[in-house]
């Protein structure tokens, strides 16, 4: 790693860590006013989840269209990177439009999707959520714009900070949609979709001051462009089958149990889904500036650094990524009770299995960017068919006894085996053996996990387990607290760790 880019880690660190804590507050504040009313909630969760399909509305050209920009920008070929970007964004422009259309409709008819809209009260929320959300899609253009240029340059966390003042302005105004005797859900995410907008603005700006960014050019360039299009398309093409694969396992869950099971059913599991999206938001910004270096490698030919800093991501993040996960999963029960109460007590077999299901990404996360920047198509096709596959395959089979559980349960299963085959791609693209991964990779975890599932195993009777803030509080301080103490020993056991740590703490003393 450069020092510059180094730098730039630590920045994107830092703000992740701060905006971690917010989203940790917002968790606090925010739910269990949203959770008061199960039935609304769950409806909320039905209609929000379908602004996630937003994030794929480019059809895979964003992913290859950032892979190639990325290799421009390696090259300081700024034009061409401007006229990617600006291709990129047309076709996520025209899906956008599609997707607004489309929200406006179910905004008309929204029992066609969310059982449970029963009453008209019901009806007028889900409407009114429906109707916020065409609106304010085009938003995501903005935000996917700047997410490209920032990224290139390796500054995600400018738009770290950006969205940190939004966040603040957001978890405030709970105070007033949610304040005594009034549960205002819709007046709720109608501000919260103006702010993030506002934002989106305000980031723009950045870039324009900061860069001197040829934004007449980009817009210039926002057309449909058939010599980028011929460049792109392949990739695209393999990236638009991830985005239907992860649809498909990852997407559906809300819709699949508000047309199935009804409303209630979805606020249980949407307790879960908070949950990994939390953590989805970190492990996101965690790999990302590793994922465009990736590209950076590729489009200067320099596959053994390629090799070497693939190796140095997993190593130094695997106890990052497993440690909380872990720590998340033996505590969930305290967790659910003393953040939302009883009432929710059948999220705590959800949450541990949602959560779990990102036990591998410090290894899913990088062997997919580095297929993706190969080009490896094939074997993306072959990664990404398994896990919608034997997610729906293992619902079907279970959802007549199981119920919800299903949903998390096959979740899990279905991101478990394509961990191990990423794991095995990775042993061969790196040309190590099993043993010497081992060695390098879980060894030096054992005696730090060993710490902390004894630890918690051993205090988790002792824990509060009824609805309070200070009890949600203390779980959250002493979660945090074993998690440190387990990256402590780590430390100590890992040369690894060690050295990387020095070479951070040099870079900061030296301001290098």
């Amino acid at each position: 790693m450069q020092k510059s880019y180094t730098k730039n880690y630590l920045k994107i660190y830092f703000w992740q860590g701060v905006s971690m804590i917010l989203n940790f507050l917002s968790m606090f504040v925010v739910i269990p006013y949203l959770t008061s009313e199960p039935a609304t909630y769950g409806i909320y969760s039905v209609c929000i989840s379908f602004s996630i399909f937003l994030a794929y509305a480019d059809l895979g050209f964003m992913g290859a269209g950032q892979k190639y920009a990325a290799e421009c920008f390696a090259k300081g070929e700024k034009s061409e990177e401007i006229k990617i970007i600006g291709f990129t964004n047309f076709i996520l422009f025209v899906f956008l439009i599609l997707f607004s259309v489309f929200f406006f409709l179910l905004s008309q008819e929204p029992q066609l999707l969310v059982k449970g809209v029963d009453t008209l009260e019901n009806k007028r929320i889900a409407s009114s959520l429906f109707l916020v959300l065409a609106v304010f899609t085009p938003t995501t253009l903005l935000q996917r714009l700047l997410q490209m240029i920032f990224s290139l340059r390796m500054e995600d966390f400018i738009i770290q900070r950006s969205n940190i003042v939004g966040s603040i302005i957001k978890i405030l105004s709970v105070l007033w949609f949610f304040r005594s005797g009034k549960y205002d859900i819709v007046g709720y995410f109608l501000f919260t979709q103006i702010v993030n907008f506002i934002i989106a603005l305000i980031t723009l700006f950045i870039a324009r001051r900061r860069y001197n960014y040829n934004f007449k050019l980009l817009f210039r360039s926002i057309y449909f462009n058939k010599d980028i299009f011929d460049k792109t398309k392949s990739l695209a093409l393999a990236s638009l089958f991830m985005t239907i694969s992860w649809i498909l396992y990852y997407e559906l869950d809300s819709v699949a149990i508000g047309k199935l099971l009804g409303a209630n059913q979805v606020a249980f599991y949407a307790l879960g889904l908070t949950v990994l999206a939390f953590f989805r938001s970190i492990l996101g910004i965690l790999f990302s500036p590793f994922n465009v270096r990736f590209n950076h490698f590729i489009g200067s030919g320099d596959e053994v650094t390629l090799k070497s800093f693939y190796l140095q991501v997993v190593t130094i993040l695997a106890p990052i990524v497993v440690f909380p996960i872990i720590a998340i999963a033996m505590l969930a029960q305290p967790i659910v009770l003393t953040w939302v109460g009883m009432k929710y007590s059948s999220s705590i077999f959800i949450i541990q299995f949602l959560v779990s299901c990102n036990i591998l990404a410090f290894i899913t996360y990088p062997t997919n960017s580095i297929l993706v920047a190969q080009e490896r198509q094939k074997t993306l096709y072959f990664v990404n068919t398994l896990l919608p596959f034997i997610f729906w395959v293992g619902i079907l089979a279970t959802i007549n006894f199981l119920g919800i559980k299903s949903f998390a349960l096959f979740k899990f299963i279905a991101f478990l085996i394509s961990g191990i085959v990423l794991s095995k791609l990775m042993i061969n693209y790196l040309g190590l053996s099993v043993f010497e991964v081992l060695k390098r990779i879980f060894f030096p975890m054992f005696f730090p996990l060993i710490f902390l599932i004894g630890t918690t195993f051993s205090i988790l009777k002792f824990l509060p387990h009824e609805k309070s803030k200070i009890g949600f509080l203390t779980i959250a301080f002493i979660t945090g607290i074993i998690v440190l103490c387990s990256f402590v020993i780590q430390y100590f056991v890992s040369e690894n760790w060690r050295t990387q740590i020095g070479k951070t703490f040099s870079i900061l003393r030296n301001k290098e």
